[in-house]
């Protein structure tokens, strides 16, 4: 039977009226709709943004148990429990990252001190690489005027920055150590676990067929996003040690200081290599008297990196893994907006194993081709 009366009931006038006042209720709902879309991604950005201390170890534990998991298969692979082989792979890494770290804590800690007191004798070289002296003793001269700084009159005062330095330090050494070894603990039990999620998975899924496509689709998502993250911090390394080599070479002190430098920051694609080749730049001018010699170490950054870019990250990537620079721009400013420099880093590895996923699931592979280059 009808939900409404036909016309020849009620007469058209009143048939197109009932009509028209259902309307209002479809488009009422499609209203709520999006307002609740719109009220659910905002609770998930305030739980991000707010939650940043909890899920930030979380987040980098997951991530560095997808790069580590080729590593454990290995081990098991040679017949060696998969516990052991958590346990190894969790003690070599903190190992390394623990003697690195403490190698290049004191190099760090001098070039942050000696940086503020820098400032004035790397102006001075800036100028005289301009060769206009007149206007370098016009600009000494306002220093002097405007800020009490007497050139060539000794040594700073850095009574001041060296205890807030200092404190700064030590006021957060201890919580890095927290969530250092917080990271550890869940990175061990994520690589010891295994597959206990996925079979956790296939329990409460109902048929038999959408158990094997969950399996299969888990397999792929977790297979993409292990080799994506492994390779590309397999590339960083590579022109991390790429750096250390050439700084190095320049004659650059604590070089190994400035390739984990560069091999850090080029997590963030565009960004992190500016920044790099700013940092080779200023060291450059606290280190050298000439120009050329200066900007070699920029320089040679910036040929590595367009190298990397161009030449080895797709041959080792694959061209269907790049992601589109738009969508990295926004992902790091997203990311650096709620989790701070920490979300800076993790940006492109996020949006990389979002769009795997996306790839992998057929609702959402209009995202994955809007991230894809």
């Amino acid at each position: 039977m009808s939900a409404f009366p036909t016309p020849k009931k009620l007469g058209e006038r009143e048939f197109e009226t009932r009509l028209e006042s259902e309307e209002p209720a479809v488009g009422s709902i499609a209203l709520r709709s999006i307002a609740l879309t719109v009220l659910a991604v905002l609770a998930v950005f305030y739980t991000l943004y707010f939650a940043a201390s909890l899920l930030v170890p979380i987040a980098v534990a997951v991530l560095l148990g997808t790069v580590l998991s080729p590593p454990v298969r290995l081990l098991e692979g040679l017949h060696m429990p998969r516990l052991v082989a958590s346990a190894v792979v969790v003690v070599a890494v903190v190992g390394i990252v623990g003697a690195g770290a403490v190698a290049l804590a004191e190099p760090a800690a001098e070039w942050l001190e000696r940086a503020p007191q820098s400032l004035h004798s790397i102006e001075q070289k800036f100028l005289s690489f301009r060769g206009q002296i007149d206007k370098f003793e016009k600009a000494a001269d306002h220093l002097n005027d405007t800020s009490g700084v007497k050139v060539g009159s000794g040594p700073q005062d850095v009574r001041v920055v060296r205890p807030a330095l200092t404190d700064l330090m030590l006021s957060g050494s201890l919580q890095v150590a927290a969530s250092a070894a917080s990271i550890a603990i869940l990175v061990y039990f994520l690589l010891a676990s295994g597959d206990v999620f996925l079979r956790k998975l296939v329990t409460v899924i109902p048929t038999l067929t959408d158990k094997k496509r969950a399996v299969e689709i888990t397999r792929q998502i977790e297979t993409d996003i292990s080799f994506y993250l492994f390779s590309f911090t397999m590339v960083n390394v590579a022109l991390g040690v790429s750096m250390v080599v050439a700084t190095a070479l320049l004659g650059i002190p604590n070089p190994v200081l400035w390739g984990v430098v560069v091999g850090l920051l080029n997590f963030v694609p565009y960004v992190g290599a500016l920044s790099s080749m700013a940092i080779l730049t200023m060291v450059g001018i606290q280190t050298f008297d000439s120009l050329p010699q200066v900007l070699a170490a920029p320089a040679i950054l910036l040929a590595l990196v367009i190298i990397f870019a161009e030449v080895i990250t797709p041959f080792v990537l694959g061209r269907g893994l790049q992601l589109n620079p738009v969508a990295i721009f926004i992902a790091i400013l997203l990311w650096g907006w709620l989790w701070g420099i920490i979300g800076v880093l993790l940006a492109v590895p996020l949006l990389a194993s979002f769009k795997i996923i996306c790839e992998r699931v057929e609702p959402l592979h209009p995202i994955a081709e809007f991230l894809t280059t």
